[in-house]
């Protein structure tokens, strides 16, 4: 029995895979997920280095980007910078002292009020030149000078000598225009620099102004100084106690380089320009002096004839063609 089960043969399943071959698929399904990872990972690398090469090709050839510019010439010129402000027109003042010059005495009448016109030769007050134990006649006093009264600075009843004033009074002159500027100018501020200015009743036509006088002090409160101009053409239409626009100039030079500000920029926090050196593009610092609304003047970096690029995008180098 037992010789009989050796015999037998050992039946093997078909279906069953074997080992070998399971391996193999596991393998190349791996293989290929790393491949696909593989290309993923290299296709961006791949298309830049295309890039490299097609570049490399058009150097090769000679072609070379060229960027159209426009220039501006920079010359000497007359450099203006002006401010604008509120001023007032005020109408001057030649002030004098009244006073008695004729007698001394006690005052007895002071016809004075401030405000009040009088007239050379108007009896403004009486004056009694008595002293104790003589009595005099009360004397007129006159006005030596005529004009408006801005103060009176004398009573009735005080004692009055030929030197005592007796009142300030003072002529209107001719219009002025008064206006208070910002302490930050005074460094460039001169009498007889020029200025224009316009009232709201005529907005379209300037006056012309001269600065007269400039104050010796500063207010402290809002840290400015008076400033008093004269008019070139007295006009009629102007009236004292108007409120004009000023445009005063505060800086002005007559010789000065100067380029459009819009040329100006800025490299590695240095001011800078770019100027048309031939076919390319030349990055030179500058430094800046004064600057008004377009203009802005170059104290050192440029020379008269220097070509500076005022638009187009270049840097240092770029290749140009300049564009008339």
């Amino acid at each position: 029995m037992e010789d009989e089960e050796k015999q037998k043969p050992q039946v093997v399943s078909e279906t069953a895979p074997k080992p070998g071959i399971l391996d193999r698929i596991v393998t190349i399904i791996l293989l290929a997920i790393c491949l696909l990872m593989a290309y993923l990972i290299a296709k961006p690398l791949i298309g830049k280095v295309a890039a490299s090469d097609s570049g490399r090709g058009a150097s090769a050839t000679g072609i070379e980007a060229v960027v159209n510019v426009s220039t501006y010439t920079v010359e000497p010129t007359s450099f203006v910078r002006t401010s604008t402000m509120g001023a007032q027109l005020e109408g001057s003042m030649d002030a004098h002292n009244l006073y008695s010059s004729e007698v001394a005495g006690t005052l007895t009448s002071l016809d004075l009020s401030v405000g009040q016109t009088i007239q050379t030769g108007d009896v403004i007050g009486m004056v009694d030149p008595s002293t104790p134990g003589e009595v005099y006649k009360p004397t007129a006093i006159k006005a030596t000078i005529g004009g408006t009264i801005y103060s009176v600075d004398s009573y009735v009843g005080q004692k009055i000598a030929t030197s005592t004033s007796l009142a300030t009074i003072g002529s209107s002159g001719e219009l002025e225009v008064v206006a208070h500027v910002a302490e930050r100018y005074l460094s460039t501020l001169t009498v007889g620099m020029h200025a224009t200015f316009s009232a709201s009743a005529w907005p379209d036509e300037r006056f012309s102004a001269t600065v007269k006088a400039i104050s010796p002090t500063v207010n402290t409160t809002n840290r400015t100084v008076e400033v008093t101009l004269s008019i070139d053409k007295p006009d009629t239409r102007l009236k004292e106690g108007m409120y004009v626009s000023l445009e005063l100039t505060i800086d002005e030079e007559d010789s000065a380089l100067t380029i459009p500000s819009t040329a100006l920029t800025t490299y590695l926090g240095e001011n800078v320009v770019y100027v048309a050196d031939g076919e390319y593009a030349r990055r030179v610092p500058v430094t800046l002096g004064s600057a008004n609304d377009t203009s802005t003047v170059i104290t050192s970096g440029l020379d008269a004839g220097d070509k500076v690029i005022t638009a187009g995008n270049v840097t240092d180098g770029t290749r140009i063609s300049v564009i008339k």
